[in-house]
């Protein structure tokens, strides 16, 4: 018993004598706990220690409350009025017409009114001299434009410059002291990555969501509002709403990756943003011209599927397939065809419609290429002189802007808000809304409810295409033959012009 005592009692004493040099050399080393957050910290931090604008946290303190502080002062309401001018019963009367009492008048001036349509979303400065990103859809055809800042500020903004094509517009105000945001490299980013969206949904100012980067390079989406051309958007399923759009998306260093745009209706937790190295592009040009200027080929592609490899003989789905060609284009005057299957443009292998759009977009107009087809299973190369793409916008004055009606013929774009709960059995054209009495639309047989989907030899995917095809058409004699859907069905009608 007294041996175990004595057992006990050194292993007591060699314990206790531990502890005290324990102590002494921790105070003699200074090795004590020591916050990241400390002012004088090392600057060498240990592995996996997070860094950027929340590495001063304090303990407890949420990682993005950080990224809210930095973000939010330059975070901007944008707030718009539009002036339109429609039938005062456009719809009403198309459905009539629709199903019966074909006969319609309404071109009379008094049939018009004037409709005055606020708009509010977001935008973010990037630049303290006043320039802010936003998205065309926020601005497009509008009277006014006005932005308010989070501290309570507010400004009349000038329109910069605006591109449908990527859904992208800058906007200008004139203040001192302005916040502006730093932009980041979205071609950087992991699905994974923290995403945090930031702006004014539904008029609740200065909403920060947060989420992750669910997958990069979604292409082919059918937004209602607009879909653009060019499509390479982050998917997040940081809650995206109505009014986000035009506000920026950030990394956790709180770096904008992209520009908030679109949210899918019928799935919860799934938006979309426009990656801002994207962005930088389009706007850099913006302000230097006050549009983008791109490449144009004068093709239709389309995606290679399976079945359409195996018809072709081809040993697989590599490259877009040329639907069309446009007379008297680059592509033309170079000898693609229709069934071409371009596989390499300009060095770069083609692997999508999306990827091939915006490859020759990037090409500078008046540069020769190289083109590589597959045709009836050869290869060849062929070299076309790229033009001006033809659609390029330039921003106007919205009150210089005029509403022009051809061969008697009132439409709308299928992207009209004012369709968004009317069911168009097509994703692409025009909707005919109004016909004047005796007019050669009217002539045609051509009525309200009716979708323009071919003009001539060109096809019309939207409202921009429908103008151009118009205007060139303009003094023209011969009759014109154009494709209309009505319902579920397709035919054909020819306009003599008067």
């Amino acid at each position: 018993m007294g041996r175990s005592l004595g057992w006990v009692a050194g292993g007591i004493t060699l314990v206790a004598v531990g502890l005290i040099l324990g102590v002494v050399i921790t105070a003699s080393t200074n090795l004590g706990p020591v916050s990241i957050a400390q002012n004088g910290a090392s600057s060498e931090l240990p592995s996996g220690t997070v860094t950027g604008s929340y590495a001063s946290l304090a303990v407890g303190r949420s990682p993005f409350s950080a990224v809210a502080e930095e973000v939010l002062p330059a975070v901007v309401s944008v707030d718009t009025k539009r002036t339109i001018r429609r039938s005062a019963d456009p719809f009403g009367d198309m459905f009539r017409d629709m199903f019966g009492d074909r006969g319609r008048g309404g071109s009379d001036e008094q049939n018009y009114r004037e409709f005055e349509v606020p708009g509010s979303a977001s935008g973010f400065i990037f630049d303290d001299t006043g320039y802010i990103m936003t998205n065309n859809h926020v601005v497009m055809g509008a009277n006014e434009v006005e932005v308010t800042l989070t501290d309570g500020r507010e400004f009349k903004a000038t329109v910069v410059g605006q591109d449908p094509n990527t859904d992208i517009a800058v906007i200008k105000i004139e203040g001192d002291n302005l916040p502006s945001l730093r932009l980041g490299d979205s071609d950087d980013l992991r699905v994974g990555d923290w995403a945090i969206a930031v702006g004014n949904p539904l008029d609740l100012e200065g909403t920060v969501t947060v989420g992750v980067i669910s997958a990069k390079g979604r292409v082919n989406l059918n937004i209602r509002g607009g879909a653009p051309l060019y499509q390479d958007f982050i998917q997040t399923d940081a809650s995206i709403n109505f009014g986000n759009s035009g506000g920026p998306l950030v990394n956790i260093e709180g770096e904008v990756i992209g520009i908030n745009s679109a949210v899918n209706a019928q799935a919860d937790g799934i938006g979309f943003a426009i990656p801002i190295n994207l962005a930088k592009d389009v706007s850099n040009a913006l302000i230097a011209e006050g549009k983008v200027v791109r490449g144009f080929l004068g093709v239709r592609p389309q995606e290679i599927t399976r079945e359409l490899a195996e018809a072709s003989d081809l040993g697989d789905t590599k490259g877009v397939i040329i639907s069309s060609v446009e007379p008297d284009t680059p592509a033309d005057k170079a000898g693609i065809e229709p069934g071409d299957v371009i596989t390499d443009f300009d060095g770069v292998s083609v692997t999508s419609v999306a990827q091939f759009r915006r490859v020759v977009a990037g090409v500078t107009p008046g540069e020769e290429v190289k083109v590589g087809i597959v045709r009836d299973g050869r290869a060849k190369a062929l070299t076309a002189v790229l033009e001006e793409r033809r659609d390029t916008f330039v921003a106007e004055e919205p009150e210089e802007k005029e509403e022009t009606r051809w061969f008697g013929l009132g439409v709308v774009g299928l992207d009209d808000p004012l369709l968004a709960d009317i069911d168009i059995a097509t994703d692409e054209g025009v909707l005919v809304v109004d016909v004047e009495n005796g007019s050669p639309a009217e002539d045609a047989g051509i009525a309200p409810g009716d979708v323009i989907l071919r003009v001539g030899d060109r096809s019309v995917e939207d409202l921009g295409d429908y103008r151009d095809v118009m205007r060139s058409l303009e003094g023209r004699k011969k009759a014109i033959k154009v494709m209309v859907q009505r319902a579920e069905y397709t035919h054909f009608v020819a306009i003599k012009p008067e």
